[in-house]
């Protein structure tokens, strides 16, 4: 029952007695519904954020669990385009369930956020220094809330889809961050991921002649993920989906073993089979990729 009206019924005198007999009997029947809205309404806490990176201010919403102690935080980190806080609505109300604070905020320039989203358009010249600002830019959230007296410094998580694939690891290297898990991110520099998209996206390629072109790519990389992912230090989780047109997979994956392999990294590598960019299949359903990330991460706790 939601925002129930409470309607007040005026007497007349000589049936004060018996009126008075009814709205008390109204009011013990209402009681319960009326603790059970508070109650309810508690569950699902939340605060506008407003926080400072590099001199633009940037706007999200902290979602809270019931209670008064300290949860992890679990940070949301943009994919390419102008997204705002609503991308990543479909995670907060299991991971709140479970008992983590949640934080989405509208990209620079989108939404209520200030800053020029042409500052964040992506492309092979610009692409090492604008990643860096979106990396700054995630870090300034989690750097704000840290001290929040509802938040556990200790369990930063960083979570992300698409071009999340290389913000994060350059913002894990900026700041102490516990966990941190991408899907459909890429783990090839910008350049190759342009020119795979081009191909299986946007060409006539089938994916197995794409991801074979995009080995031989000599064209301008761009920013490079490798570097950081390479000294990423915190367990991370890479979820694809096999039917991915946007981002090449396989090298993706060559790529994050050759380093897992190399440096003795946690990085835990899960391939959905039959799913796209979207994590949904080509009938157009989606994966639950929410309760992989989920499990993963409490898999992750009850080691540490």
């Amino acid at each position: 029952m939601n925002n129930p009206d409470l309607f007040l019924v005026f007497a007349k005198p000589k049936r004060a007695f018996k009126d008075m007999k009814v709205v008390l009997l109204f009011y013990v029947w209402l009681l319960p519904m009326m603790i059970s809205c508070t109650t309810a309404g508690q569950e699902n806490r939340n605060e506008i954020i407003k926080f400072n990176s590099g001199g633009v201010t940037l706007e999200g919403i902290l979602d809270l669990p019931k209670g008064d102690g300290r949860f992890p935080l679990v940070v949301f980190v943009h994919g390419s385009g102008r997204r705002t806080r609503a991308d990543y609505n479909e995670f907060v109300a299991p991971f709140v369930a479970d008992g983590f604070a949640t934080f989405r905020y509208d990209k620079r320039g989108v939404g209520s956020s200030a800053g020029a989203y042409t500052d964040v358009d992506v492309g092979t010249e610009n692409s090492p220094a604008t990643i860096l600002r979106l990396a700054k830019d995630a870090i300034a959230a989690v750097e704000s809330l840290r001290h929040h007296r509802s938040i556990d410094s200790t369990q930063c998580i960083l979570i992300g889809a698409s071009q999340a694939g290389w913000i994060i690891p350059v913002a894990a290297s900026l700041a102490d961050i516990y966990l941190v898990a991408t899907f459909s991110g890429p783990a090839v520099s910008v350049g190759e991921e342009i020119y795979y998209s081009s191909l299986a996206e946007n060409g006539d390629y089938s994916l197995e002649d794409a991801n074979k072109r995009v080995l031989s790519y000599q064209g301008p990389k761009g920013f490079d993920p490798i570097p950081y992912v390479s000294k990423l230090t915190p367990p991370s989780l890479w979820i694809f989906g096999s039917a991915d047109a946007s981002i090449p997979v396989e090298r993706s994956i060559q790529l994050l073993e050759g380093v897992r392999n190399r440096f003795s990294l946690p990085i835990e590598i899960q391939v959905v089979p039959g799913v796209d960019h979207s994590m949904r299949s080509k009938a157009g359903e989606a994966t639950d990729y929410v309760s992989r990330i989920l499990n993963w991460i409490e898999k992750q706790r009850m080691k540490r």
